[in-house]
């Protein structure tokens, strides 16, 4: 082979190689050449798609939409030399469309070389999704800051005030009164910060133990905890489960719900004769987990509390006894499961709970 042909050959190599890897550095996107037809995809586009690589390789940029002339299209998009933000209709496998928003230019000096086109994709649905998620967040947080802000505002006014009739004053049978409500209301103070902390630190904090447990070690640690909770009257824990050994997969994440869970219901007031029963199931979907209760007494505004499902921050200030329970549902979202809470009558109270398992 002469020198001639060697390079002949290494070009044609180089440009195999790039034409071929050039979709790894795009992530997100198309590669084609000068015929609009697909040289490379990005795996993720493969996969909202349906389609196999080998199915769009070689075709037409068109097997990707139901837009009418979408090659011409692209064409006079392109005559600038690049565009941005176009909507379009995506074709998948299965016939469903997906609206992407795409941006495209020419590879420059390459594309002089191998004559390449990017087309860059933008799932506008996981978009609008982000949008909501951020907006509904951004929303929390605000009520948050504003219900922080006058919870915390009271307690803090009032110390204040104390502090100054204190100043006021040289009657130590006086300043002895003060003292002793400054400490009541710096009390309330570090309560309130206590559960904004609290809330905080569990909101941010990922699930990062996924141990797998026993259903009966999770039943025997959960026991210890209510009586250790339970310290006006006794709670009656059962789990009348066949196969107390049968191993839970998240166990570890499940049981800091569920203990969550049955902390709430201890701090409840109660009969004499109370009980909870616990009841876990794990099947090929999902584990499903039942809390039944009897003997908790349960205000009506605290049930109003738990029904809206959206409740946040701002409620556990005003209502402290929910926070273990706010605990429970943001361990449940962390789980992508969910969580449901029915009053039956007056003393009894069913919770749901599905956690589904991690495909495999």
């Amino acid at each position: 082979m002469n020198k001639g042909q060697s390079d002949i050959t290494q070009s044609i190599l180089y440009s195999y190689d790039i034409n071929h890897r050039i979709g790894t550095i795009f992530p997100d996107s198309a590669i084609l050449d000068l015929q609009f037809n697909i040289i490379s995809i990005s795996h993720n586009i493969l996969e909202a798609t349906g389609f196999d690589s080998n199915e769009i390789k070689g075709n037409s940029v068109s097997i990707l939409s139901s837009t009418p002339d979408f090659r011409r299209k692209l064409e006079d998009w392109l005559m600038p030399g690049y565009f941005e933000d176009q909507s379009i209709e995506v074709r998948c496998k299965n016939s469903k469309m997906l609206t992407y928003s795409i941006s495209g230019f020419y590879m420059g000096l390459i594309a002089d070389i191998n004559g390449l086109i990017v087309l860059k994709f933008k799932n506008q649905d996981d978009i609008r999704l982000v949008n909501q998620e951020l907006a509904a967040k951004t929303q929390e947080l605000d009520d948050f800051v504003y219900a922080s802000s006058h919870s915390l505002r009271g307690p803090l006014a009032t110390l204040k005030g104390l502090i100054n009739l204190a100043t006021l004053t040289q009657n130590q049978e006086e300043i002895a009164f003060l003292l002793q409500q400054m400490t009541t209301f710096a009390d309330k103070l570090d309560d309130k910060l206590h559960h904004l902390i609290y809330v905080a630190e569990s909101d941010k904090s990922p699930l990062s133990d996924t141990r797998e447990l026993s259903i009966q070690s999770i039943f025997l640690t959960l026991s210890k905890s209510i009586r250790e909770a339970s310290v006006d009257f006794p709670v009656d824990f059962c789990c009348p489960v066949f196969d107390q050994q049968q191993v839970i997969e998240k166990g570890q994440e499940i049981f800091s719900m569920l203990k969550n869970l049955v902390l709430f219901f201890c701090q409840q007031p109660k009969n004499k004769e109370n009980m909870l029963v616990l009841d876990i199931h794990s099947g090929s979907s999902a584990t499903e987990v039942m809390i039944c209760s009897k003997g908790f007494l349960f205000s009506d505004s605290l049930i109003e509390k738990i029904e809206n499902v959206n409740f946040g921050y701002s409620e556990i200030l005003n209502f402290p006894e929910l926070l273990n329970y706010y605990a429970t549902k943001k361990i449940m979202n962390k789980l992508s499961g969910n969580v449901q809470f029915m009053l039956l009558n007056e003393e009894e109270v069913v919770v749901l709970m599905t956690v589904p398992r991690v495909a495999r």
